[in-house]
């Protein structure tokens, strides 16, 4: 009669005579929904924290400078080009909006507040403005302008902070490290994310739904591995001719001039060519994520990245040695994070994760990974 007179809770039991008894009846409204950013304002939020250690990290720059220049041309974005740049046209802004920093940058750079490579650094906070422009709300069907404050100033104000952050831990080691600003700016990132969750009491992760989430992830199939290998290629011959015309440039040209049109050509020259390709190529190519997808942002921070090398050495041009090893950075850099991107993301289907790093945190961890590479082999070759 013992194994009959215990009570266990089945749909057949009587509710006052249940073992574990509930205190209230639980509600929609008591349950609350995780607090995520749009996908193009957490974009524009890591291509913005991205830039600005880099402006930290790398040269000599006025402390304040490089949050009063983001902010100026910023706001010139807010108010003209934020309202009328269509979709298709994005790549029109981030020309633009690069031509915008270059100016800045310059004017600055005669009145000694920031570094002749400055303008270049500010690309990525281009990219981030461009993606503003060029991708949906999340669950939208048609386009909608960036709504200012959740969209706009929020993840800009939260990149200002974590950079600063970033910056100033990095300055307890004996030399700066982009690489060693960004972690630490990253973990400033959980760290308030994790602090707004237990003090609203949801859920609020710095990152959009859809980079947490591996639906688009395609299947792997010798075709993807074809298309990744083919976007590879692409990158290195825009990386060649990017190269070669800043060298041509720098030759020719010289002196301030070059040192004026090489941030604003090389973006120029790097959209042309890279939508030409989006343009003439492949739906498969062109909409895979191993593909050309990303293609814009991919070539005009490698485009950069070189510029970057010949801003550093006004007095001189660069050798050829130095420009070829440049070049195979890029080139082995690029294949290195999209590839360590194409494993990762398919491992991470089957690991369990903290929410507050999974998305945009952990790429910009893999992001921080490259570029450690990266600067340990400029500072480890002669003659760079």
């Amino acid at each position: 009669m013992g194994l009959f007179s215990n009570k266990y809770n089945t749909p057949f039991d009587n509710e006052d005579t249940r073992r574990i008894r509930h205190v209230g009846k639980p509600r929609a409204t008591h349950i609350k929904a995780t607090g995520y950013m749009t996908t193009r304002s957490a974009l524009f939020l890591g291509y913005t924290l991205i830039s600005l250690c880099m402006l930290y990290s790398v040269g000599k720059v006025t402390l304040w400078w490089p949050v009063a220049c983001a902010t100026a041309v910023l706001f010139i974005w807010s108010v003209t080009l934020r309202f009328f740049i269509h979709p298709k046209l994005s790549a029109l802004s981030f020309v633009i909006t690069a031509m915008l920093f270059t100016a800045a940058s310059e004017a600055s750079f005669r009145m000694e507040w920031c570094s002749a490579a400055s303008g270049a650094l500010f690309i990525p906070m281009a990219l981030g403005m461009m993606s503003l422009s060029r991708f949906k709300a999340d669950d939208e069907e048609k386009f909608s302008i960036p709504e200012f404050t959740d969209e706009v100033f929020k993840p800009f104000a939260l990149a200002v902070f974590a950079s600063a952050f970033g910056f100033l831990a990095s300055g307890l080691f004996e030399k700066r490290f982009i690489f060693t600003t960004l972690l630490f700016a990253i973990t400033f990132l959980i760290v308030f994310s994790w602090a707004l969750s237990k003090i609203s009491g949801t859920p609020r992760l710095i990152t959009s739904k859809a980079l947490t989430e591996f639906w688009d992830i395609p299947v792997a199939d010798y075709q993807e591995v074809r298309r990744f290998a083919f976007s590879r290629v692409a990158f290195a011959l825009v990386m060649v001719v990017i190269a070669g015309m800043l060298f041509a440039m720098w030759v020719l040209v010289g002196g301030p001039y070059a040192r004026m049109a090489s941030v604003p050509a090389t973006a120029l020259v790097q959209t042309i060519i890279s939508m030409s390709l989006l343009s003439f190529s492949r739906g498969g190519i062109r909409k895979s994520i191993f593909g050309l997808r990303y293609f814009v942002s991919e070539t005009a921070i490698g485009a950069q990245f070189l510029a970057v090398f010949f801003l550093a050495r006004q007095d001189h041009v660069p050798s050829i040695f130095s420009i070829i090893v440049a070049v195979i950075l890029a080139i082995l850099a690029d294949t290195m994070l999209t590839g360590l991107l194409s494993v990762i993301r398919r491992r991470l289907i089957f690991v369990t994760k903290s929410r507050y790093l999974d998305g945009l945190p952990f790429y910009l961890v893999l992001t921080s990974l490259i570029c450690m590479i990266v600067e340990t082999c400029l500072y480890s070759l002669t003659g760079l």
